[in-house]
């Protein structure tokens, strides 16, 4: 399999793409199909297998799914500008690897395999994250495995194992981490497996969640506000939501991510930062939307990609404020 060489980037460069701009460019793909497999080509023929069981053959998402709205958040790493560039030089051999190497990854990550692959076990999965085994490690049967964990029901050691693969953060670090292509879809998925189980991690891990990989996992498309109102509005017996949802509260004031307030330069603030500076603004007597989206306005207007990193920020401001407001908690 040819490999994906882009030049490494921080996680918010994958993730400005827009889901309909990605379905646009696969329609776009798919009308040039017929073309494009002219001349024999096997990377192009097997290309086209892993993207028309993704999407080309007519599969359509429901969003309120919240599975394949997780498939739609991994279909957009896909590059709308690197298909359209393809469509136009489909000779061009980098272009063709770049994107042979994109098709196949999604397709695993999302499930849409002509033939399924077989997931490592717990052993060969804890060789490759604990022990650090490379010569096991394939790209294509780790997402697919991630993906596949997803739709247990049950606990699995594998989640365990995977959750041993996430570091706690630098206080002093300011420089977002770098991934190519692939590392990024990898590292969204990891935090899509271990946020699906938050109802299930003790709760010393479910702070660790909340302090370290919150903002990266709504930056990824990680639907956390779905996770965690699954957990602070359960009516389970013998569970204490008013305890959960307090302790919840002062993990993500005590958020130690950095979120860019300039998306150029990525000159940073720490998250812990910015809520204080929020809350107080927020209980001002005002409106809270309007503080809120002022508070936003003031740091992002005017900058390259606004609405996108409006919209995450939005996402981590709502979310701070209905577990401060206990908004999950059952009515």
């Amino acid at each position: 399999m040819p490999e994906e060489t882009s030049i490494p980037h921080n996680l918010f460069f994958f993730r400005l793409e827009q889901w309909p701009q990605v379905k646009e460019s696969l329609v776009l793909l798919s009308e040039q199909k017929n073309i494009l497999l002219q001349n024999p080509d096997p990377v192009v023929t097997k290309m086209f297998e892993y993207l028309d069981q993704v999407i080309l053959g007519g599969k359509i998402y429901d969003e309120k799914n919240i599975f394949e709205l997780i498939d739609i958040s991994t279909l957009s790493f896909l590059s709308p500008a690197l298909i359209k560039e393809f469509v136009k030089n489909p000779s061009n051999q980098v272009l063709r690897d770049r994107l042979s190497v994109q098709a196949s990854l999604v397709s695993a990550a999302t499930l849409n395999l002509l033939e399924p692959l077989t997931p490592y076990n717990y052993d060969e999965l804890a060789n490759i994250l604990i022990d650090g085994n490379k010569k096991m490690y394939s790209d294509l049967d780790f997402v697919y495995t991630l993906r596949f964990l997803l739709e247990l029901n049950e606990p699995d050691d594998r989640v365990a194992a995977v959750f041993t693969s996430l570091t706690p953060l630098d206080p002093d670090e300011t420089e977002f981490p770098l991934y190519y292509w692939n590392e990024s879809l990898v590292f969204s998925l990891l935090l899509q497996l271990v946020w699906k189980n938050f109802f299930l991690l003790p709760e010393q891990q479910q702070e660790f969640l909340l302090k370290n990989y919150l903002f990266s996992a709504i930056v990824a498309g990680v639907p956390v506000d779905y996770w965690i109102k699954q957990i602070v509005s359960s009516e389970i017996d013998g569970l204490d939501n008013d305890h959960i949802n307090g302790v919840f509260v002062k993990a993500v004031e005590n958020n130690l991510e950095n979120i860019p307030i300039n998306t150029v330069t990525f000159k940073s603030r720490k998250a812990m930062d910015i809520l204080s500076e929020y809350v107080g603004k927020v209980y001002s007597g005002d409106i809270k939307t309007l503080v809120q989206e002022k508070f936003i306005q003031d740091i992002y207007k005017g900058q390259l990609e606004e609405k996108k990193f409006s919209f995450w920020l939005r996402n981590l401001l709502q979310l701070y404020y209905n577990l401060r407001t206990g908004e999950y908690l059952p009515k």
